[in-house]
């Protein structure tokens, strides 16, 4: 089969599918938040969205991307109209993770932990954030109150916070 050399007149038809082609590229590549389906039966009559994040994951990278879908959750709820209420409770070998100091632990690459704490950081100081750590699991790292980052509560028992939470409308979603 033989090919036409391509000449002048064949020129700017060529260049003319050349952008189209581009443009339906690009139209796949990005994904586009206004193409991002809702949650309109899910959500109906709700006006505000009430959740506990019960956190137990111990790896701090680990945990970095959870945070990452966290935050497009919310992103997702105000989106949709919802006005996001989040509690974090820190437990088991997270409860380690959000001490100010990483002496007690044993991670190799204490720059994970310390990028953690920064996205802890940036959680806290949006609306309607509220962040603790349960004193049972802080006593296996030997850790108080003072020990933890700015903005997180030490309370007695995350076991009573969830219990207590749930009663106030919050759903309970594990993060392990």
């Amino acid at each position: 089969m033989s090919r036409r050399p391509l000449t002048v007149t064949h020129l700017p038809r060529a260049l003319m599918t050349l952008p189209l082609l581009g443009l339906l590229l690009l139209t796949w590549a990005l994904p586009a938040a206004a193409d991002k389906p809702g949650d309109e039966r899910a959500i109906e009559g709700m006006d505000e969205g009430r959740i506990l994040w019960d956190v137990t994951l111990g790896d701090p990278e680990a945990l970095m991307g959870r945070l990452d879908v966290i935050l497009e959750t919310r992103e997702d709820m105000q989106r949709q109209g919802l006005e996001p209420h989040m509690v974090f409770a820190f437990r088991g070998g997270a409860a380690g993770l959000v001490a100010e100091s990483t002496d007690h632990l044993d991670f190799a690459d204490v720059a994970n932990v310390e990028r953690l704490h920064e996205r802890l950081d940036a959680l806290l100081e949006l609306d309607n954030v509220h962040m603790e750590a349960c004193s049972i699991a802080t006593r296996r790292f030997d850790l108080e109150a003072g020990d933890l980052l700015p903005g997180i509560e030490l309370v007695g028992n995350t076991f009573l916070s969830i219990m207590g939470y749930e009663r106030q409308g919050y759903t309970t979603i594990r993060i392990d």
